[in-house]
């Protein structure tokens, strides 16, 4: 997950380049030209926690000479879709290097000598270790790992970062957007499983626009159908425990009631609510992966 964009079409150079920062336990995606640049960003931002530009590059693959309105066109790219996007520019000529500063005062420039590459991956380990997106995803390993998977959708991994990076949030006047995302990612949950696995969550289970009911019918089935003629033992396969079952009821009915406005005290949630149902979610993640 350390991850780290290059773009430089300089495969003898981009290859060293790669080694080096696997030593350093850095993973680097090469592309030769803007238009690989335009693949990873701004799309996959959430995925990476910096880029690497080299001063004279391509701008499509098949370009067969390097361009050096290149970095320019980079830049601006960069400022426009992924704003604050930590960047870097490499160059192996001291007079390019020179005339850039002068034009370009602000970045963050680096010579491809040894003394260079080395300051350069200090900041790179850096950006790596501050990066939230990342540190996210290092930090909730078994979380992601559903989407690596691919038994959530890949679109929704940005939406699961935005939960997890209001996790201690406290002012209630964001709360309510808070948990318009959680309910959205709890039936994310829902979805996927249906999409894989029928005798989980059925077609029947799914109401017209798509989204799972929970209804009663729902919740007896995820239980088994217990018999309330026999001590409540169940009938069918038991797909969800107490657990499960009352974590997936405690975020249906918060995040209704929140969203709508419905309590019947008009009490407002703290914090505290916030977190539980948070940590609620991933616990229903971990759950579905078995299915």
């Amino acid at each position: 997950m350390n991850n780290i964009i290059l773009i430089d079409d300089n495969k003898t150079f981009s290859d060293s380049f790669v080694n080096e920062a696997a030593a350093k336990n850095l993973a680097v995606s090469p592309k030769p030209s803007l238009q690989g640049l335009k693949q990873i960003l701004p799309a996959l931002a959430h995925k990476y926690a910096a880029v690497v530009l080299d001063i004279k590059c391509l701008i499509t693959d098949d370009q067969s000479k390097e361009d050096a309105s290149f970095i320019g066109a980079a830049l601006k790219f960069i400022d426009i879709t992924t704003p604050g996007f930590p960047r870097f520019i490499l160059t192996g000529d001291d007079t390019e290097f020179e005339h850039l500063k002068r034009y370009y005062p602000n970045e963050r420039m680096f010579l491809k000598n040894p003394d260079d590459l080395a300051d350069l991956f200090k900041e790179l380990q850096y950006c790596v270790a501050n990066a939230e997106p990342l540190r996210l995803k290092r930090e909730n390993p078994v979380i992601f790992d559903a989407f690596e998977r691919g038994l959530l959708a890949a679109a929704k991994e940005t939406n699961l970062l935005n939960i997890l990076k209001n996790y201690g949030e406290t002012n209630p006047a964001n709360f309510r957007g808070i948990v318009g995302d959680v309910r959205e990612m709890h039936e994310e949950i829902y979805k996927a499983l249906n999409r894989r696995n029928k005798n989980l969550i059925g077609d029947q289970f799914i109401n017209g626009n798509g989204s799972p009911t929970f209804t009663a019918p729902l919740h007896r089935h995820l239980e088994g159908n217990p018999d309330r003629q026999n001590n409540y033992n169940p009938t069918t396969t038991v797909y969800q425990d107490s657990t499960i079952s009352t974590s997936t009821k405690f975020i249906h009915l918060t995040c209704s009631e929140v969203i709508h406005g419905t309590s019947k005290t008009q009490y407002h949630i703290s914090p505290y609510t916030i977190r539980a149902l948070i940590n609620a979610l991933m616990e229903m993640i971990i759950w579905s992966k078995q299915y």
